[in-house]
Formats: C-alpha cells, sequence, structure tokens
C-alpha cells in the first residue's frame, strides 16, 4: 500500500504532471522547428540539380552544424520529461528520474557547448576552408550553460539521495 502524500508532495506531483504537458510541447515545437529549419532547406539542396556534390555537402554540412544545439535541446527536454513521468507518478526517489535529471542537465551543457563553440569554428571552418577560432560568449549564453551545469549537478544530488534513501530503507 502506498503511503498517502502530503500536501506539498501532491502538489509537487501535480505540478510534475503539467509540467510533462510543457515538455512535451516544448519538443513538440523542437521538432517543428528543426524540420523546418533544417528539413526542408536539406531537402532543396539535394534535390537541386544546379548544384553540384560538393556545393549540396558544404550547404548540408553548414545546416546540419546549425541544427546541432536544437537536437542536443531536444534530447535534454525530452529526459526532463522522462524524470517528469516519474514525479507525476509519485516516485520522488527513483533512481531513473533522478539520472534522468542529470542526463537532461549534459545534454543542456553539450547543446551550450555547440553553441559557444562547436557551431561557430565548424561554421567557419567549412565556409572558410579552415582555421582561426570563434567563440559565441554573450550574457545570455553564459547563464544559460550555468543554469545547465546546476540542472546537471542536481540530478547528480538526487541521485545521492535516492542511493541513501535506499541504504537507510534497507537498514531499517
Amino acid at each position: 500500500m502506498l503511503p498517502t502524500l502530503s500536501p506539498e508532495l501532491k502538489q509537487a506531483q501535480q505540478l510534475a504532471g503539467t509540467a510533462q504537458v510543457f515538455a512535451i510541447i516544448a519538443l513538440v515545437i523542437i521538432v517543428t522547428t528543426i524540420a523546418f529549419d533544417g528539413g526542408v532547406p536539406i531537402g532543396v539542396a539535394l534535390f537541386d540539380d544546379s548544384l553540384d556534390w560538393r556545393e549540396k555537402t558544404h550547404r548540408i554540412g553548414l545546416l546540419l552544424v546549425a541544427l546541432l544545439p536544437a537536437i542536443l535541446f531536444y534530447e535534454s527536454v525530452n529526459r526532463l520529461r522522462l524524470a517528469l513521468q516519474h514525479y507525476d507518478k509519485g516516485e520522488f526517489f527513483s533512481a531513473a528520474a533522478s539520472a534522468r535529471v542529470a542526463q537532461a542537465g549534459d545534454y543542456a551543457i553539450e547543446a551550450m557547448v555547440a553553441i559557444i563553440l562547436v557551431v561557430p569554428n565548424l561554421t567557419m571552418w567549412i565556409t572558410h576552408g579552415g582555421g582561426g577560432f570563434d567563440m559565441e560568449l554573450e550574457s545570455a549564453t553564459i547563464g544559460m550553460l550555468a543554469f545547465a551545469c546546476f540542472v546537471a549537478a542536481v540530478g547528480r544530488i538526487l541521485t545521492a539521495a535516492t542511493q541513501l534513501k535506499a541504504e537507510n530503507d534497507a537498514f531499517v
């Protein structure tokens, strides 16, 4: 028999359900954006007979590089959605949920590194034929990178708390 949840935990459970809906909406928006920003131009480049294979490869490569952060953010939001499923079921000390929160933070960190370093450099190297170094450093990107690091850290803290709870439950 499941224990009765306190009002705070019930509220957290309801919040997790609501957040899960928002996560699904965000995932649909991200997929739609990727499809229109990447899929359509890639299709046009593939079937444009006026372009030789090098120009097609060049355009498609630039598009894929530009899409990398969105793809990583998609996976980050998806991992949070999966964690929210556990919380929505009242599984607040779930090892799977805490691991998914940590993974979401990791994917968000990777997305931010892609925005700050990977996309600017690969774009420059593909466009100009190599060489050079560039960074996209603004206060918003630094703030988002810090937030992603905090999410990853919280996920690991939740994992440790879950393991501690399991040990305490086994001891009693």
